[in-house]
């Protein structure tokens, strides 16, 4: 799991210096790879969605940009769970239903680490900016050191539910999460009513 965290580390580097190439050599990983760079789009648009000097039109398209990514990210998710099940599947045969499952499916853990490597990635870019202060410094390094601290127990967790759902210990389910917020049929204010 490390090897993998690192290896997205490196593809977080490489999107925020535009030479990224999608890496993935299965369709897990490739998905992986496709959920990092919806979090990466996210970050920037939740970036810009904070900025007081644009025009209140700018922000309401960042919005809608960002609840369209996002829908993409769930989707993803989905997509993750459902191709992580299908390789177990094939691996192991059906899966006993009887078996404990986790409260949190792989997907959310991968999106979750995923997050911490792009926090991280930019808390280190604060922490090397010339024209910060030794505040803004040590700030920033005491929430890089916990950033750290959250990703080596997360990655302990997915390492922990993989082995548990590869060996046939805890059963994975795949769900959709159904955002209804993006659905005028589910959403009453896309109606009108």
């Amino acid at each position: 799991m490390e090897k993998w965290f690192n290896s997205i580390n490196t593809l977080v580097e490489s999107l925020y210096n535009n030479d990224f190439k999608n890496t993935g050599s299965t369709p897990i990983e490739k998905t992986i790879i496709d959920l990092l760079v919806a979090n990466f789009t996210l970050w920037g648009y939740e970036d810009q969605a904070r900025r007081k000097d644009m025009p209140d039109n700018y922000i309401a398209d960042l919005k809608r940009k960002i609840d369209k990514e996002n829908q993409g990210r769930n989707d993803i998710i989905d997509s993750l769970d459902a191709l992580i099940k299908e390789d177990v599947e094939k691996k192991l045969g059906s899966i006993d239903q009887t078996l404990p499952m986790n409260s949190e499916n792989p997907g959310s853990l991968y999106d979750r680490l995923i997050i911490l490597a792009l926090r991280s990635y930019n808390l280190r870019k604060e922490i090397n900016r010339k024209d910060a202060d030794i505040y803004h410094i040590e700030k920033c390094s005491k929430m890089l050191e916990q950033v750290n601290e959250r990703s080596g127990d997360l990655l302990k967790c997915l390492k922990e539910l993989m082995d548990n759902i590869y060996s046939g210990r805890k059963k994975i389910k795949s769900y959709k999460q159904h955002k209804l917020y993006n659905d005028p049929a589910l959403n009453p204010a896309l109606r009108g009513k």
